[in-house]
């Protein structure tokens, strides 16, 4: 190879090199330009500092948007809106968050709202037009005070077809997303957090489907903010009170095949409701979603006969003594289908039937107990399969209004307990059945409430267990669990056939409560003594255990609540006496004493 020629190829290598090199270069330098452009640009007129009142001016750039479809993109400030905007057909409406985030006000693209202070029903601050969009900013209402919380309309209205939000963070909005009304099809709303107030999400008029997914809603998006001057008072305290009376997180109107995946409330009056509105009322499937300390978790009032599918759903519901889990209100015709839920602290009952529905519950467990059973139907046909209750007392409730029941292949410790008002319309088989003991070991026994396997011997009436505090040390290292009753709670206990017995019960009480009595059927009843850590001995004769293999003992008295006896206490249960253990012994039997919840784990 001559030298030339050689000059000549060592040339093209470089700028063959050079050029590819310009090639994976440019893109990334014109993003970062284009980029950089963009963040330091606000649209034409915009202040962006919080004081001045952009609503002319944000309207102005997207109507020019919306003359061909575009984007205005917001780059990080504060822009105040007193008045309100309507996004175009077509047009984006951009911030500088790609995802949502906790409250961060004060970073970002915000929005700082004023305007339709004191009108619910009043137009919203932001309405998107079909296929417009909202993503990447947080919305902040500056005049809203924790201790005194002001009516404001939607935040986001979204008509038509193909409206999106996504990226959107709520600090204090009093009501959150309403779609439809006049009409909607295919609405995308994802990745929405915040703080809601009085409505979350509302959804109507929607004939083809629409998508929510990644939505959470909690009180602490406000109070944690830091905002200065919105939160006033206590607003720990002040904002869960006012969610939990007035909130409505997920409201479902007229939509035909809603899809809802991975939302999540807490701290409502109702996380999810069904409604009818003169459009109609919904159908839908939704997974993933969760209510937790609301006094209704799912409410439904009104759906499609079709109706809803909820899978991987979790439930709590605990605001007041009757709180559910869910309630479905009478005059309700519809499907209901329940796979692989969760519910736990529903002192209401984890399901409250109504409604003339098709209730099925499939693969569900329902941790705790529930005053009026853990699933009540006053009225329809249910079906609970392959369930777990882990919770004594009545697992299925069914009162003579209801029409059918088949309940199969459920588990619950002694026992599955099925109340049937209804007789040979329901089907009741092939169900956990009680534990059967040595003969020996019910000479002389111990259960320890509160412990691990204690709900083998727990009937209705039992809060959850917690720790034996509170002056217990002479029941000795051994008692180290209890549960609250809730005034009238029973226990199942096991007997030899036709044997007398000596209960020892050991309990405390709180002074200037309502008397307590211990009781069994055919075998009389004994006082329970107020104010203190006490054990009372009760008489079981034979003639009570006669033919039965369990004998219930029933504890009576008058529920009281902490937080009204006495000032300034916030739990709200309704109780009664606070149970240790229990010991059963045989009249006669001097064998060793063994402990069944030992057994039993």
């Amino acid at each position: 190879m001559t030298v030339k020629r050689l000059r000549l190829l060592t040339a093209n290598l470089e700028l063959h090199h050079a050029v590819k090199t310009l090639l994976t270069t440019l893109p990334l330098l014109m993003v970062l330009a284009c980029g950089s452009a963009q963040a330091q640009v606000k649209p034409v007129g915009v202040a962006g500092d919080g004081k001045t009142d952009d609503t002319v001016a944000l309207q102005a750039a997207l109507n020019a948007a919306g003359k061909v479809g575009g984007e205005v993109f917001l780059p990080s400030a504060r822009y105040l809106i007193a008045g309100t905007l309507t996004v175009p057909t077509g047009v984006t409406v951009r911030g500088s968050w790609d995802e949502a985030h906790h409250g961060a006000w004060d970073k970002g693209t915000t929005l700082l709202l004023t305007g339709g202070r004191g009108q619910e029903n009043g137009q919203a601050a932001i309405t998107l037009q079909q296929s417009s969009a909202l993503r990447g900013v947080t919305m902040l209402w500056p005049e809203e005070t924790a201790d005194n919380i002001v009516p404001y309309p939607w935040a986001i209205h979204g008509v038509g077809m193909h409206n999106t939000v996504e990226n959107v963070t709520f600090v204090n909005a009093y009501q959150g997303i309403k779609i439809g009304q006049p009409f909607s099809e295919l609405h995308l709303i994802r990745n929405v957090f915040g703080c809601v107030l009085r409505r979350g999400i509302f959804i109507d008029s929607t004939s083809d489907i629409g998508r929510i997914e990644n939505v959470h809603f909690n009180t602490h998006y406000w109070m944690r903010s830091g905002y200065p001057g919105i939160q006033g008072g206590n607003p720990g305290q002040v904002v869960p009170q006012y969610t939990t009376q007035n909130l409505e997180a997920f409201i479902f109107g007229r939509t035909d095949w809603e899809y809802v995946l991975n939302t999540f409330v807490w701290g409502a009056r109702i996380g999810y409701r069904f409604i009818k509105t003169p459009d109609g009322a919904c159908n839908g499937q939704f997974m993933g979603i969760g209510a937790d300390y609301c006094d209704v978790g799912l409410q439904v009032d009104a759906i499609q006969p079709i109706g809803i599918q909820v899978t991987n759903g979790e439930f709590t519901a605990f605001v007041h003594p009757t709180s559910s889990g869910i309630l479905v209100s009478p005059g309700v015709v519809g499907a209901m289908q329940f796979m692989n839920c969760n519910f736990w602290s529903t002192p209401g009952g984890a399901a409250v039937i109504h409604g003339n529905v098709q209730a099925t519950f499939n693969t569900c467990h329902f941790a705790d107990a529930a005053k009026p059973g853990v699933i009540v139907a006053n009225r329809g046909h249910v079906a609970v399969t392959n369930c777990s209750f882990a919770g004594g007392g009545a697992a299925v409730v069914l009162q003579p209004g209801a029409r059918a029941a088949l309940i199969t292949g459920n588990l619950q410790s002694g026992g599955l307990m099925v109340e049937n008002g209804i007789g040979a319309n329901a089907q009741v088989g092939m169900n956990e059945g009680p534990r059967e003991y040595p003969v020996a070991s019910l000479s002389h026994y111990r259960v320890k409430i509160g412990a691990a396997g204690d709900a083998d011997f727990l009937g209705t009436g039992w809060y959850g267990s917690e720790q034996a505090q509170d002056g217990t040390e002479a029941l000795g290292p051994a008692i180290t669990t209890a549960r609250w009753t809730n005034g009238n709670a029973m226990l199942r206990l096991p007997v030899t056939p036709g044997q007398a017995y000596t209960l020892k019960l050991t309990y405390t009480t709180r002074a200037n409560t309502p008397p307590e009595t211990v009781s069994v059927a055919r075998g009389g009843s004994a006082p329970l003594v107020v104010g203190k850590t006490e054990t009372t001995m009760l008489q079981i004769p034979a003639a009570a255990t006669m033919n039965q293999h369990t004998v219930d003992v029933a504890l009576r008295g008058q529920p009281w609540s902490p937080s009204v006896l006495y000032p300034g206490n916030n739990d709200t249960r309704e109780l009664g006496v606070r149970v240790f253990v229990v010991e059963m012994q045989a009249n006669g039997a001097n064998g060793p004493l063994t402990d069944l919840t030992d057994e039993t784990q």
